[in-house]
């Protein structure tokens, strides 16, 4: 007879691609005994990005990996969440993180993204993850039944695993291979543009020593758009969020060159303080904002058969409003992860899955929905809506519906105090008593 331990030395897992939610499912894997491969297409570890800010759902999951401590260590600890006006730069809202570490027993921390990508990539391959960079997969080369990769190129390799998982983002070839086309493309008709500044520069004046000095998440509120701003130990960080196209003619994926000068002639009604901080500034790249396509219930995120299914972007991608893209991710990794480390069977396995898509779309997709209302929110136009919503942050206590949705302690519970390991086990449970 198999044993539970057996069965998980003996099951092989492919995960495609290597971004932080498949090292993070990785990890996991491996700890529960599965054999891990990771297939990238790119031939280095990626740097591109710049700032991620990681909330309490986040970080409980990173302790449970294993590297908390080292990401607490080169990243920084904001005091406080600061919503501004964007022409007088009045002081809208001000939310107090300190007191939400003692609450969540995890903080809200600011890091960049290669930085978190490294001690995951580091803490992968500590764990005997194997990974392999150049190899990229097509649609056609996917046997769903067989739970067969055909490498694209011209060796052709083939490659067999008992589950593949698809953490490849939102352009997902496994994704396609599962719901049998490509999602919409659907563009929210922003674009954010990021520049990194050195901290040194921002020491100089004196007006904006403070952005260093008393580390904040500061977000000015604008029309269509808004700048969100935080320290990142050493550099400091500006997301700009500005009106694009929303035609599907004008997508672009990946990033492009911004003419840095012409976007800074467009923030003349902004705040002196932030036009000051934008002049230190050396150049910007733009990435392209798209919605989720708006999946229903009759969505797959897995085959028939039980061999594929996806996590993190491929499965349920994210607007950035309320910084919850890799949050939504690692919890998605933790209880995949831990949901396989329970089975001891392939039907298992594929009940599993069941039990994984189930619970995670449900909370996913509120999170999706929310945070679309926030870009909403937060970026009316001038006029009776917006001196509306200024009203209720400057004069109504947080609540259900506040404009803040990270304010409001209800919602802030439900997406904060979230721990995936917890859930996992809770959904096993249910699972096994079904089976009585």
């Amino acid at each position: 007879m198999t044993t539970n331990s057996e069965f998980r030395t003996n099951f092989y897992v492919c995960i495609v691609g290597s971004g932080l939610v498949g090292l993070a499912c990785g990890i996991l894997l491996r700890r529960h005994g599965f054999k891990v491969t990771i297939l990238q297409k790119d031939l280095t570890l990626g740097t591109l990005g710049a700032g991620i800010q990681l909330h309490p759902n986040a970080l409980r999951v990173l302790k449970d990996l294993g590297v908390y401590d080292k990401v607490r260590a080169v990243s920084i600890l904001p005091q406080a969440i600061i919503l501004k006006e964007y022409k007088t730069g009045q002081v809208l809202h001000t939310q107090d993180l300190l007191q939400a570490t003692e609450k969540y027993d995890a903080p809200v921390v600011t890091i960049h993204r290669a930085r978190l990508l490294g001690i995951l990539y580091a803490e992968a391959i500590a764990r005997g993850v194997v990974i392999r960079h150049g190899v990229s997969i097509d649609v056609a080369g996917v046997d769903l039944a067989g739970g067969v990769l055909r490498l694209a190129g011209p060796s052709e390799e083939i490659i067999h695993a008992d589950l593949v998982v698809g953490a490849d983002g939102a352009n997902s070839v496994i994704r396609e291979a599962v719901t049998g086309g490509k999602p919409a493309v659907v563009p929210h008709g922003k674009v954010v543009n990021r520049i990194l500044v050195d901290e040194a520069a921002i020491m100089a004046r004196p007006r904006l020593r403070h952005l260093i000095e008393r580390p904040n998440i500061v977000v000015w509120l604008g029309p269509g758009g808004q700048a969100v701003t935080y320290g990142l130990d050493g550099t400091f960080n500006i997301a700009f969020t500005w009106p694009w196209s929303a035609d599907p003619k004008d997508a672009f994926f990946g990033p492009q060159k911004v003419d840095f000068e012409e976007f800074k002639k467009g923030l003349a009604a902004w705040e002196p303080d932030l036009r000051e901080l934008m002049e230190l500034g050396g150049d910007a790249l733009r990435w392209m904002f798209f919605e989720h396509p708006g999946d229903g219930e009759e969505t797959p995120w897995l085959d028939p058969s039980g061999r594929l299914c996806i996590v993190g972007d491929a499965a349920h991608q994210v607007l950035p409003y309320l910084a919850q893209g890799a949050a939504l991710g690692f919890e998605s990794a933790s209880i995949l992860a831990h949901l396989l480390g329970k089975t001891e069977s392939e039907q298992q396995v594929r009940d599993c899955l069941d039990v994984y898509q189930r619970l995670r779309k449900e909370r996913t997709g509120h999170v999706v929905r929310a945070s679309l209302k926030t870009s909403r929110l937060w970026q009316l136009p001038d006029g009776p809506l917006k001196d509306e919503r200024d009203r209720e942050f400057l004069n109504e206590v947080p609540s259900a519906g506040y404009p803040n949705f990270l304010a409001d302690p209800f919602f802030r519970e439900w997406l904060w105090g979230f721990d995936a390991k917890a859930a996992a086990g809770e959904a096993w449970a249910r699972y096994e008593q079904e089976r009585v």
